[in-house]
């Protein structure tokens, strides 16, 4: 034990941290149908080293990274299949990777040598989460969110055994062997199996039954002896899985626990959470050793890497929702290397330059990234207005200006699915920044934006509303002076916007009423329409028609014609959460963002048929934004998976056009 720490030690001493730069293109990397570029690499969601230390293997919301540990090279593995990577398993006997997630039919067999992808298990009936993966010998079992174990015969791709689990869980973790399963119920209680048997052999107490109380991460000790738990109560437990008793309480963290790992040799844990914080602990003696800080946001994810192999020998890795992989010393806590950057988590809003060149986007954190569509390669980063996480994120047309306002606390990403928790507190007042130089833009709306809900910037007249509360308030820029403010009622599910031309606002109410407001009158009473549950809304781009989506569908409402009959109805269902719609350029097409029976999708209808043209696939979580580039050619779509799609438009309408006739 001394000797290996010796040889670690030294060889941390001879090395010096820098920030790796070798990760190869590949932002065209397993794109869907349409697609030409993905900026981001997907929020991450578990991570592994290979038994010889030498790969990192990455799950994301959008598939999954390899890595080669001694220089950083980055492999994106990709396959027909587009969606999220919640579990991984290294094969101990072969040179075998197995991967699976999420709303996904198939596991994944990978050779790690070639980089290459070896075999396909097909799932009998598809899951909406696949959440644990174990080789155990030949064998590969899987644990799917329907509560079912399956066997797999990786050699042959043939399903040997499947057999139905009798407690729901919503964390689930397995030994380093695959012989034991640990999973945790929504009670709070730990439930521990034998997979040789399909028996259950234990039930542990867990964190108990309060509101704090759910667990976030299990992890077995390398020799399954010990079991740790990681909760919202902030704290991580040791079990002894023999006797199915706790060993002890660590006390410590002062967020969410929602990571934790042991080392190769079981004698240090390391758990990781919601405030950016890592603690090492000695397993024998319960206390802490080390407290790691440098991350940003909330730890996602935590492995080492086994003794030997390469400079990073025993190294702790971790992962976080700032974007990033990181490397540290598990002796003293320091880092090692930044190992990876563009693990985004999600993307709130996006802008295309007005010269069409470069794609900026701004992330749920307030991280602003500015991609150049030439090389597909990220230009600058904007970290001004960083925080916790953004109440209010939007970026101008022209991607000269960024607005956002944040707030101080605790998130928590799902590793399975999506969504996230949060409990926040405070927050800035809203800020207004220019991109290219870093300069924020003080005026009335830092004190008059406070509490803001939406920001919206007008496209030709150089002005910035906010909606707080029931009003609607609008500044000019440049002069500061307040224009106007509209008395409207505040709605959850839609977003106050401008009309292409400047000229006229428009918002849903909860009441469902829509109202359009002419901007150079707006004391004037403004039209009216009343629709059924109200989503999104969006100007026609000769800013003539107000799409709405409502409960039966898509509203085209010619508002500034009084004699207009009822509003032509496309029928499409795009209530799930909050869709987004937008016209394409020419104004025949309406597209929008929903997700169906677990299928996020992009939905192009015709204006003028309200036939269905085409549905565009390739994110695994809610669009957040849909913009067309300023010259016509290019549509980009925003995640909350934490990637941005650029499609090529004239290809899709082609498509789209070759559909309408069918």
């Amino acid at each position: 034990m001394i000797r290996i720490y010796t040889f670690f030690s030294i060889l941390v001493l001879s090395f010096v941290p820098i920030l790796t730069n070798f990760a190869q293109d590949n932002t065209q990397t397993g794109l869907p149908e349409g697609a030409i570029a993905r900026f981001g690499k997907g929020g991450i969601n578990i991570m592994r080293f290979s038994p010889d230390g030498m790969q990192l293997a990455v799950g994301t919301d959008v598939g999954l990274w390899l890595y080669d540990v001694p220089d950083a090279k980055e492999t994106a593995l990709f396959t027909e299949h587009t969606g999220q990577v919640n579990a991984l398993a290294f094969s101990h006997e072969e040179n075998k990777l197995a991967s699976g997630g999420f709303n996904s039919p198939i596991i994944q067999i990978w050779d790690i040598e070639t980089k290459s992808k070896l075999s396909t298990l097909t799932l009998t009936r598809r899951s909406n989460s696949l959440d644990a993966l174990a080789f155990y010998g030949r064998t590969l079992i899987s644990i799917d969110g329907r509560d079912d174990i399956s066997y797999w015969q990786v050699d042959t791709g043939n399903k040997l055994l499947q057999s139905r689990l009798e407690n729901s869980f919503d964390v689930v973790a397995f030994s380093q062997d695959g012989s034991d399963l640990a999973i945790a119920d929504r009670n709070g209680k730990i439930h521990l199996w034998d997979t040789t048997t399909s028996n259950k052999h234990g039930t542990l107490k867990g964190h108990g039954n309060g509101d704090d109380s759910e667990i976030q991460a299990l992890v077995f000790s390398p020799d399954s002896k010990i079991l740790a738990s990681g909760s919202e109560d902030k704290t991580v437990k040791l079990w002894d899985t023999q006797n199915h008793t706790e060993l002890g309480t660590l006390h410590g963290h002062l967020g969410w626990v929602t990571a934790i790992a042991f080392s190769e040799d079981g004698s240090t844990l390391a758990s990781g959470d919601a405030n950016k914080t890592i603690k090492l602990w000695d397993v024998k003696t319960r206390k802490a050793q080390v407290t790691v800080t440098g991350h940003k946001n909330t730890i996602n994810a935590l492995t080492f890497a086994p003794y030997g192999g390469t400079r990073y020998s025993g190294c702790l890795a971790s992962g976080s929702a700032d974007g990033t992989i990181r490397f540290w010393n598990p002796l003293n806590g320091e880092e090692l290397t930044t190992f990876s950057t563009g693990h985004i988590e999600s993307v709130k809003t996006i802008a295309f330059s007005e010269d069409n060149t470069a794609l900026t986007s701004a992330a749920f954190n307030g991280i602003v990234h500015v991609w150049s569509l030439k090389t597909r390669r990220k230009l600058t980063t904007f970290t001004k207005g960083q925080c916790d996480t953004t109440d209010v994120s939007m970026l101008s047309a022209d991607a000269t200006l960024y607005a956002s306002s944040g707030k101080k606390g605790l998130i928590a990403f799902k590793p399975d699915g999506f969504g996230h928790r949060a409990s926040t507190r405070g927050g800035t007042h809203l800020q207004l920044w220019k991109i290219d130089t870093g300069d924020e833009i003080a005026g009335p709306w830092q004190t008059g934006g406070k509490n803001a809900s939406t920001v919206f910037f007008s496209p030709t007249h150089n002005v910035i509303a906010v909606r707080v509360h029931g009003d609607i308030r609008a500044w000019h820029i440049n002069a500061g002076v307040e224009l106007f403010r509209l008395d409207t009622r505040w709605s959850p599910w839609s977003f106050p916007v401008f009309s292409p031309d400047g000229k006229w606002i428009a918002n849903s109410e909860a009441s469902g009423k829509t109202k359009v407001w002419n901007v150079e009158a707006p004391h004037n009473e403004p039209a009216i329409l009343s629709i059924e549950e109200t989503n999104s809304i969006t100007f026609s781009p000769d800013s003539s028609i107000l799409a709405i989506i409502g409960k039966e569908g898509i509203y085209l409402w010619k508002f500034q014609n009084e004699s207009e009959d009822e509003p032509i109805i496309i029928l499409g269902f795009l209530q799930a959460f909050r869709s987004v719609l937008t016209f394409s350029p020419d104004g025949s097409i309406l597209i929008g963002s929903s997700m169906g029976v677990w299928d996020i999708t992009i939905k192009l209808w015709d204006v003028e048929t309200g036939k269905n043209l085409e549905t565009l696939f390739g994110h695994t979580e809610p669009v957040e934004a849909l913009v067309f580039s300023h010259d016509g050619k290019m549509l980009a779509s925003g995640s909350d998976d934490g990637t941005v799609l650029l499609w090529d438009w004239e290809k899709i309408v082609t498509k789209a056009k070759e559909n309408k006739g069918n």
